[in-house]
């Protein structure tokens, strides 16, 4: 969905120093980062151009006009396709939405449901269409791919099926899912987060977070997002999130056999995508245990995790500062996501209990 994507398209670290330094060593230029982008109306999203040219993505849109589009603009490591995703090869209807198109699916609109929101009419279909659709799979045979780290999921209510399109190949080499979930789905039959959180903890991903995203009810919100429909508000019933997964290395670094998935340029891609997505924390946790595994003997894993390590009072702090830091002052404190001291944090309380 367009308006989630806008919104939830900021939520990743804008100076991410770790990424930084692994492309200036060159790091990922024989192995680049490949991300396979599902939904990609309007283009790549722009974190991946911190990887400079040591990325690769793989993007699929549903508008073959779009497509072609993107592709006329695309830099050389991009590269779109005309293709609609499913769990299996066939021809299903896709439902189209001529006044609203990024939100057109592979579900037919629960008008039960959404007739409850205001600016709910752009999200129903106006005509339906019977087309092609393929697993990535088969997708990937046919077209030579053999490589995927990382996978971006917006498709409108179909995200579950195409993972499970994935085939144990490809769900085996993914380190990092980010995917829109409904909550409540709004297309018949479509899957809802609960079903999609099951599937990525049975193939050992784990939940790294979850923004929410709110829908308000017409009874007390007349008042439409953009372009005539409704979307995320301040308040209301929770309705969408872009969910970040990943796998858990850690847990496998401890695991003789599986172990041997881990080589050092893998370990520093998941490191780098926790940090692109301010996930600092189980970055150093994977770097700690990779080096105690003897897989980052030619790095030094001790610089990375002082690039990865918070700043301490605005001031940048090695990773053994840091923890001294903690041990003395104590956790770290947010006010409205901003990193404060213990005074301020300590101020801020006392004016809240006031009622200030």
């Amino acid at each position: 969905m367009l308006s989630l994507m806008s919104i939830s398209a900021d939520n990743f670290n804008p100076h991410p120093r770790l990424i930084e330094h692994l492309v200036g060593k060159k790091v990922f230029s024989k192995s680049p980062l490949i991300v396979v982008d599902v939904g990609a109306r309007g283009g790549a999203g722009r974190e991946w151009s911190v990887y400079g040219d040591q990325y690769e993505l793989i993007g699929f849109e549903a508008d073959p006009e779009e497509c072609d589009k993107l592709n006329r603009v695309a830099p050389d490591n991009e590269c779109y396709y005309p293709a609609i995703l499913w769990s299996k090869r066939g021809k299903r209807r896709f439902y189209i939405h001529e006044k609203h198109p990024p939100t057109s699916s592979l579900y037919d609109s629960d008008e039960e449901f959404l007739s409850r929101f205001p600016g709910w009419k752009p999200f129903m279909p106006t005509r339906k269409v019977l087309l092609d659709v393929t697993d990535f799979s088969s997708f990937a045979r046919k077209n030579g791919i053999t490589e995927a780290d990382a996978i971006k999921l917006d498709a409108e209510g179909a995200e579950l099926e195409i993972l499970r399109g994935l085939g144990k190949g490809f769900e085996e080499k993914l380190i990092f899912v980010s995917t829109e979930a409904n909550f409540r789905p709004w297309g018949k039959g479509s899957a809802g987060f609960a079903e999609l959180d099951i599937f990525m903890r049975e193939r050992g991903f784990v939940l790294g977070d979850l923004p929410i995203f709110r829908w308000e009810k017409k009874a007390t919100s007349p008042y439409m997002f953009t372009d005539g429909i409704f979307g995320p508000t301040d308040r209301g019933q929770i309705a969408l999130t872009q969910a970040i997964y990943f796998k858990d290395a850690v847990i496998e670094l401890r695991d003789p056999k599986k172990k041997k998935r881990w080589s050092a340029e893998r370990t520093l891609k998941l490191a780098s995508l926790l940090e692109l997505y301010n996930l600092e924390d189980a970055a150093i946790e994977l770097l700690l245990e990779a080096d105690r595994s003897g897989i980052l003997k030619a790095y030094d894993v001790g610089k990375m995790i002082d690039l990865l390590t918070p700043l301490v009072d605005g001031k940048e702090a090695t990773y053994d500062q840091y923890v001294e830091h903690v041990r003395r002052e104590g956790p770290p404190r947010y006010i409205a996501g901003r990193r404060v001291s213990q005074a301020e944090y300590a101020a801020h309380l006392k004016k809240m209990r006031e009622g200030k």
